[in-house]
């Protein structure tokens, strides 16, 4: 209940945030406006996928709060589609990513956990005894332990070939815990039955003895149709 209240109460202050910031900007003199926020430089002088010399007019990607620079159209698409460790190597060329925090890094454990389809290493994350919570696509499914018993393994076989790449990735603090929030992309199952899907995952992640448990998890995805591709 507490942490149920915990995101509500989070979600009026971003929206409050949000209005409070806006108001300012109706009142602005029309004589003079705020200047245009201009992008940041991109940290690599190659293209990651043609290795061509970075064009400064070409589209951008922020990756571990660093900009990543394409030499033409396109090869930002094709940066997408590479996993998270890749994208990592590269920008470990160019400059020195501090390490995730402990929060952050229980986030990207279970993304590797869910690639190798490892319920019993998910689980190590998750507050025990029915303390831990899950929502999927808004719906209450409950404690930790029945959504793994009902859902999680069951759904295993579907689940096969499963890969996440990130396209955002945040932290932010909800009184003593942490709120990790992840957007991006899965795939699941092979050739002909592989299936693409949008997806965000929130993680409220809490300590529990020294070490950082999910206490609560929202899991949203929409499957990714032909004509959004």
């Amino acid at each position: 209940m507490f942490i149920r209240a915990s995101l509500v109460v989070a979600t009026l202050f971003v929206s409050g945030s949000i209005l409070a910031v806006a108001q300012p900007e109706h009142q602005q003199s029309r004589e003079s406006p705020s200047p245009a926020a201009q992008p940041a430089k991109a940290v690599n002088d190659r293209c990651p996928i043609k290795g061509e010399e970075v064009d400064s007019e070409s589209p951008t990607r922020v990756w571990r709060g660093h900009t990543i620079g394409f030499c033409c159209p396109g090869c930002e698409t094709k940066w997408d589609a590479r996993t998270d460790g890749e994208k990592d190597a590269f920008l470990a060329k160019y400059v020195r990513v501090a390490p995730a925090s402990p929060c952050v890094e229980v986030a990207r454990r279970f993304q590797a956990a869910m690639t190798a389809g490892d319920v019993a290493a998910i689980d190590r994350l998750f507050l025990g005894n029915g303390k831990a919570t899950v929502l999927e696509n808004g719906s209450d499914e409950g404690t930790w332990e029945r959504y793994r018993d009902e859902h999680l393994k069951p759904e295993l076989k579907d689940l096969a070939g499963y890969q996440w790449r990130t396209a955002t990735e945040t932290e932010s603090a909800i009184g003593t815990a942490r709120l990790i929030s992840q957007t991006g992309t899965f795939t699941i199952g092979e050739g002909k039955q592989r299936k693409a899907f949008f997806a965000a995952i929130t993680f409220v992640v809490v300590d529990d003895g020294g070490a950082p448990k999910v206490a609560h998890m929202h899991w949203s995805s929409r499957e990714i149709k032909a004509d959004h591709k």
